[in-house]
């Protein structure tokens, strides 16, 4: 791949995480400046494609896809997000857990309580291919490997399972190990490993190659295992439990890295960092959403109020100071990162509990799932937050300077 002209930087949008900006400023020795330039150039570069994955051709940004949403606080009741045309999309027969955008943004799968994985064109709105049948009870997480080769799937029949997408059959047989529904599948940065928790308290880590178990349970606690997230370089696994505790664990050897974050007062059910890596988001049955700084185990402000019942899901934009969370009150509610303030209205189009919530890589789209059997895509009404992005480059400056120090 080549970092040396803008069309390089638009292909490194299409790689696992949005924009990969690592990838870009360490391919150019840390030179920000040179980075600005290609970026801005590319973002100025007219795109022409829409193509899905198994196209041919290969698949580019548009100028109002590349950045996030500019926020403004002196408007929060203005909507942020509205209804894609198109949406909602329907097919599930039971309600939909889990929702995760490709790795290139053009497909959605989601998970539903039907048994099936369904993959959704996010252009059009309407089905991709055929479902993924299998699991003999609800599927209760989806994960893209980062290559987005692969879709993962956990449900309630305890096991997981591994589909190729070229050809939507199964990569092998189910992979067994947990006694109860998997509640949560991440596949680590580097896609050779994937986590899965379920309520039996566990966390294992299967090789996505073989599909065998790397070891025993990584983590065995009382109470289920709701959920897990890796940070961006891997080496953390955060995870969250009925006792109300989060855990951040080294995820090589399975010590923990710090002390427990406490600070809810109920089950966590929903965890999520930051692209960047610098934050950690967690919401539960106690109605709020927190966020931690991973490295030194502090919260970083006040819990976040205003879901009126268990928060369900949490999601951090791709690009913008900005984290999604979705509740058992049927609302998404999207909130200031700094100030912690909700942003925009609350999203409302779901008609029960809304189960997942989770961003598109370039962060113009927002994907939306619940107990009304619906799957909705939102789309950002505000123009691009170009200092966002200079803010995100400056701190992957300063992380290289620390790492060359």
């Amino acid at each position: 791949m080549s970092h040396s002209t803008a069309h390089g930087v638009i292909r490194c949008v299409n790689l696992p995480r949005w924009g990969n900006l690592e990838l870009v400023v360490e391919a150019l020795k840390g030179d920000v400046t040179e980075f600005k330039a290609l970026w801005i150039a590319a973002h100025n570069m007219r795109a022409q494609s829409n193509s899905l994955p198994d196209s041919g051709a290969e698949p580019t940004v548009r100028n109002e896809d590349a950045q996030g949403p500019a926020l403004d606080l002196l408007h929060e009741q203005e909507d942020l997000y509205r209804p894609e045309e198109g949406s909602p999309a329907q097919g599930h027969s039971g309600a939909v857990w889990s929702v995760a955008f490709h790795p290139n943004g053009h497909i959605l799968a989601s998970g539903g309580g039907d048994g099936t994985v369904r993959l959704w064109d996010t252009v059009t709105g309407k089905p991709w291919r055929e479902p993924l049948s299998g699991h003999a009870g609800a599927v209760v997480a989806v994960a893209f490997h980062p290559d987005g080769d692969l879709v993962a799937s956990g449900g309630s029949d305890k096991t997981i399972r591994l589909w190729h997408l070229d050809g939507l059959k199964p990569a092998r047989e189910p992979l067994y190990g947990h006694t109860g529904s998997v509640w949560s599948v991440v596949f680590h940065p580097n896609g050779h490993i994937l986590a899965s928790g379920g309520i039996d308290g566990t966390v294992r880590l299967w090789d996505t190659k073989t599909g065998r178990p790397l070891k025993g349970p990584l983590i065995n606690l009382d109470g289920a295992g709701w959920a897990l997230a890796f940070n961006v370089d891997g080496h953390l696994l955060a995870n969250g439990g009925d006792d109300g505790m989060v855990r951040l664990w080294k995820a090589t050897s399975g010590q923990p890295a710090s002390e427990p974050l406490a600070g809810h007062n109920g089950a966590v059910v929903t965890v999520a960092f930051h692209p960047d890596g610098h934050l950690l988001a967690s919401g539960g049955d106690d109605e709020t959403v927190r966020l931690w700084d991973p490295l030194s185990g502090r919260a970083m402000a006040g819990p976040f109020i205003g879901h009126i019942g268990p928060v369900r899901s949490v999601a951090f934009h791709p690009g913008a100071d900005l984290v999604a969370s979705a509740g058992d009150d049927g609302l998404v509610r999207l909130w200031h990162v700094d100030s912690g303030k909700q942003v925009g209205r609350p999203l409302g189009g779901h008609t029960g509990p809304v189960r997942a919530v989770a961003f598109h890589p370039h962060g113009h789209l927002l994907a939306t799932a619940g107990a009304d059997r619906k799957v909705r895509l939102w789309k950002s009404t505000q123009p691009p937050d170009h200092q966002a992005l200079y803010r995100r480059i400056d701190n992957l400056h300063a992380r290289i300077r620390t790492l060359n120090s």
